[in-house]
């Protein structure tokens, strides 16, 4: 039945009503619906109590107390399984708690002696207004400037549309905020309040800002105001909790939980930067942030996206920044505990066998060097107190000489430990090297200048230990193509393990490598130097580093290599090459460097110049001997030529040369056991007296 004519306008209201009231509501749900929509990001930085036990990080030169490693903040992690667990390696080279605020919002870092100044300036937070500033900004970004590298201070905060916002504690000096700054120094919404409206205070500044920066406060308050977070957060949220900056010295890793990362798969994390499970940089926070944002990667960013790998344990987390943390306090007392059983042992022999002896001590002391390599890894592996491992490594090492000198004659007897060594090296480099940054001779992943592979120091090391291991064992005693082709494999599978991006990574290794197996291959050719051959060494390294770039392509290796020189620009590889040379001239410069190059130009001069009195005219006419030494002094100089260690790679090549003389001039019929030559004479020996051998 048709509607009466005054119902037809109320029948028409209410169906625009409807419609307006649906709308509406279609309108209202589809906002919400964008919003959740769109990626977020929080960074959560948990400063530790001021009660902490670990208040201050041991120096360099000094082993850590006892329950060192700052476990607060990660205990605190550990209680929310919503995390994946790690570490995050603070800076690179020297540690200051600014350098590491800074490196977040750049996503590059260098080495502390690369800048000018070298250390940064003393920033400082200010809130102006709605806003906030850093004072003193303008004096980090001219440093940054200054480093051969191409730095950005601020870049993170720039590269989000609208910026990023802070959240911070009132009464609090609230450095922290340095991470939410721009290129400017500003920060353009800042909230500051009490530490229980942190979680709070975060959620309302994710209305206007897709990424927030918020200061935590310390303790079980901070541990409740990340519940929190955790509570309020949405399905593509990225929260980064990480413990906030120390005002500490020494390197550091810091604790860091992760949750809402979507690549990869696993309990902890990890990055191409660090090759590590469990550890990642403070670089990768930047691109890790800006992927999930939505927000393209700007050029020059070194660091790399943090994904999901390994188990969550906090405590082999733990153990590994144990470990990392006693490396360098160890190592110069390692060296003095071995020197000193030396002293010992030759001391003890003098007294037994008189001279007999103390040539025995000499012989056996040689031989014991050599096989430090190989125990530096043994102790690695059971991570023993300091004492055991000082004197593990001393008592093994010349354990392990004793043995091989009574089964292996003079002088084959260095074959032992140097091939015992290489095969360890190269076992442990396939395993991901996870004994070799655990050992007093690996890199240092805690100060953040290597995280996994091989470095300078090991890499003049194993080279010398290859040559040493070829002269060694080669039957023939003169020149023959043979022994120059064993020096050309050798040097080649050497440089594929060194240089490989998923092995060794150490690009560098390539020239010194090269250099030390190109010397002793044309002092090996039958028919001597000549220019074609002179010409085929010196192209060497260049057909290494291709060799290198087609394993890496055909690998998939992530180094820095592949990564800088393959895919870089052309400015990149200046910057490369630049930073290299400046660290190499900075260590030259500084300390006892300037003596201890005088002190290895003086003892090459004088071994070449007396080379008959010391060596003894069995191994100096021996060409494979003189084949070895050599070449090891080419890696030294081509090492120390093409690497950012400068002249400590010279410096470690002539003192493993000298061991390995010890070795050879103590034997039973060397030059030791038939006394000095008479004064004035450089080019005979005295004739081989009739000395009874030693045991």
């Amino acid at each position: 039945m048709p509607l009466p004519a005054r119902a037809r306008p109320l029948r028409l209201r209410a169906l625009v009503l409807l419609l307006a009231v649906a709308g509406c509501a279609c309108l209202l749900a589809a906002l919400p619906a964008r919003a959740a929509a769109e990626p977020s990001a929080v960074l959560a930085l948990m400063p530790l109590s001021p009660d902490t036990p670990a208040g201050v990080e041991p120096l360099p030169d000094q082993e850590p107390p006892e329950g060192a490693g700052l476990p607060e903040v990660l205990g605190y992690l550990n209680g929310h399984p919503e995390f994946a667990l790690g570490a995050i390696s603070a800076t690179q080279s020297g540690y200051s708690q600014v350098q590491a605020l800074l490196d977040i919002t750049a996503g590059t870092r260098t080495s502390k002696s690369t800048y000018d100044p070298s250390t940064p300036p003393s920033l400082r937070f200010v809130q102006d207004g709605d806003g906030g500033l850093i004072v003193d900004w303008i004096s980090a970004v001219l440093r940054a400037d200054s480093a051969p590298a191409d730095i950005t201070p601020g870049l993170l905060a720039s590269s989000i549309p609208g910026g990023v916002g802070y959240v911070g504690i009132d009464e609090q000096p609230n450095l922290e905020a340095v991470a939410a700054a721009n290129r400017d120094g500003a920060i353009p919404s800042v909230s500051i309040g009490p530490g229980w409206s942190v979680a709070l205070r975060v959620k309302e500044m994710l209305r206007e800002h897709r990424f927030v920066v918020a200061l935590l406060p310390p303790g079980f308050d901070g541990d409740r105001q990340l519940d929190q977070l955790i509570a309020d957060r949405a399905p593509d949220q990225l929260l980064i909790a990480e413990q906030a900056p120390p005002p500490f010295r020494g390197p550091q890793l810091l604790w860091a939980g992760i949750a809402g990362l979507r690549e990869g798969s696993g309990g902890s994390f990890t990055s191409a930067t660090t090759h590590l499970d469990g550890v990642a940089a403070g670089i990768d926070l930047l691109p890790t942030v800006l992927d999930h944002l939505g927000v393209e990667v700007p050029d020059g960013v070194r660091g790399q996206q943090i994904r999901l790998s390994g188990t969550r344990d906090a405590a082999v987390i733990h153990d590994l920044d144990d470990r990392l943390s006693v490396i360098s306090a160890r190592r110069m007392p390692a060296l003095q505990t071995f020197l000193y059983t030396w002293l010992a042992v030759v001391l003890l022999a003098g007294i037994v066998r008189d001279r007999a002896g103390v040539r025995y001590a000499l012989r056996l002391g040689g031989l014991a060097m050599m096989w430090l390599p190989f125990m530096v890894l043994v102790t690695a592996a059971f991570a023993p107190s300091r004492q055991a491992e000082l004197f593990t490594l001393a008592g093994g090492c010349f354990l392990l000489a004793l043995l091989t000198d009574r089964l292996v004659p003079w002088p084959r007897g260095p074959a032992v430990p140097a091939i015992a060594g290489l095969l360890a090296y190269a076992a442990d480099l396939v395993n991901h090297s996870h004994l070799i940054i655990r050992s007093l001779l690996g890199p240092s992943p805690r100060s953040g200048s290597r995280f996994y592979g091989l470095g300078n120091e090991l890499e003049i090391v194993l080279t010398v230990l290859l040559l040493i291991a070829i002269a060694a064992a080669l039957r023939r005693r003169e020149r023959t193509r043979g022994g120059a082709i064993a020096f050309v494999l050798g040097g080649i599978v050497l440089a594929a393990v060194m240089g490989s991006g998923r092995l060794g990574a150490d690009v560098g290794g390539i020239f010194t490598v090269a250099g030390g197996a190109a010397v002793a291959t044309l002092l090996m050719l039958p028919g001597g130097v000549t220019k074609k051959a002179l010409g085929i060494a010196a192209l060497t390294p260049l057909a290494g580093l291709a060799a290198l770039a087609a394993i890496d392509l055909v690998s998939s290796g992530d180094g820095h290599f592949t990564r800088t020189v393959l895919h870089g620009s052309v400015s990149d590889q200046i910057d490369t090459f630049e930073r290299r040379y400046t660290l190499a001239w900075n260590i030259l410069k500084s300390g006892y460097a300037p003596l201890l190059l005088f002190l290895c130009i003086l003892a090459v001069t004088y071994a070449y110049k007396y080379r008959r009195r010391i060596y003894g005219l069995r191994v100096e006419a021996d060409p494979v001997w003189r084949a070895c030494l050599f070449g090891g002094l080419g890696a030294a100089v081509s090492g120390s030529l093409f690497n950012d260690s400068g002249p400590v790679l010279l410096f470690i090549g002539v003192v493993a040369l000298v061991f390995l003389t010890t070795y050879l001039r103590a034997g039973p019929d060397g030059p030791a056991a038939a006394g000095a030559a008479p004064p004035g004479e450089t080019g005979t020996a005295a004739p081989p007296a009739p000395v009874p051998a030693a045991p």
